[in-house]
């Protein structure tokens, strides 16, 4: 590895319920930052609002990163968004894959799923305590036998049609992601790298908002915090944080 803070240390664990877990309870305990929880396989891998991750065994690279950022409640979305352009970058340089993010924690490829991003604080009243970086990141897994996640996920191997090393993964991953990390907490937002690689950009898509009721419209701009902006068809905007957001091209196959 070719970093300073990230994966120092690293823990493999052969199985865990959730990397998750394990880093938040290493962080309760006063773990310093940089620790790096990494699993061949999750019994019970989490994804965003409390969705379950599918982690087979030699299936994917798990991990979680234990990190102490100076931010404020509104900004934690930065997190998130340095992981996943850590990993869209450790892609393409090892596999070669072009890759984008769907708004707002997922790594694509070719419009298929290749990873999740899941960024979990612990506050003390309004106060960063530290956060919990994870990704679920689709090495070698056979989605043809599921007929239900193929045609909305692939793993790396498919994608090349070759084996990957999920070492020299990890620690690229590790390497590109500590780069955005460290500009992070030396206060550089990473939105604008971010934003270029949103393929939800400029498309038509629905959303749920908060109060329940779907939005209808193009996703036209993402905000200092992340959030994104869509206009609405019947005019006006609407502004959505925490939401399942889909192309509406894609839901009218």
């Amino acid at each position: 590895m070719r970093t300073s803070v990230l994966g120092r240390p690293l823990v493999y664990l052969d199985s865990v319920e959730s990397t998750q877990k394990v880093a938040s309870e290493a962080a309760r305990s006063g773990a310093a930052e940089g620790l790096a929880v990494v699993a061949g396989q999750q019994t019970a891998g989490k994804g965003r609002a409390g969705r379950s991750w599918w982690s087979p065994p030699a299936g994917g690279l798990y991990l979680s990163l234990l990190l102490r950022p100076d931010l404020n409640n509104e900004f934690t979305p930065w997190v998130t968004m340095t992981l996943a352009l850590g990993a869209a970058e450790a892609i393409e340089q090892v596999c070669g894959l072009a890759v984008d993010i769907k708004w707002p924690n997922d790594l694509q490829y070719q419009g298929r799923k290749l990873a999740g991003v899941l960024a979990e604080g612990a506050f003390t009243g309004s106060r960063l305590d530290y956060m919990i970086a994870g990704i679920g990141l689709n090495v070698a897994i056979d989605f043809s036998a599921q007929p239900e996640l193929a045609d909305i996920a692939v793993s790396l191997q498919t994608a090349t049609g070759r084996p990957v090393d999920p070492a020299e993964l990890l620690a690229t991953l590790l390497e590109r992601t500590e780069r955005h990390y460290l500009a992070l907490r030396a206060g550089h937002s990473p939105v604008p790298a971010w934003t270029a690689r949103l393929h939800t950009l400029g498309r038509s898509v629905s959303a749920r908002a908060a109060d329940g009721s779907m939005l209808h419209g193009v996703a036209r701009a993402v905000l200092r915090d992340g959030a994104l902006r869509i206009d609405l068809d019947g005019g006006g905007s609407a502004v959505v944080r925490a939401s399942d957001v889909s192309l509406r091209e894609q839901n009218a196959h």
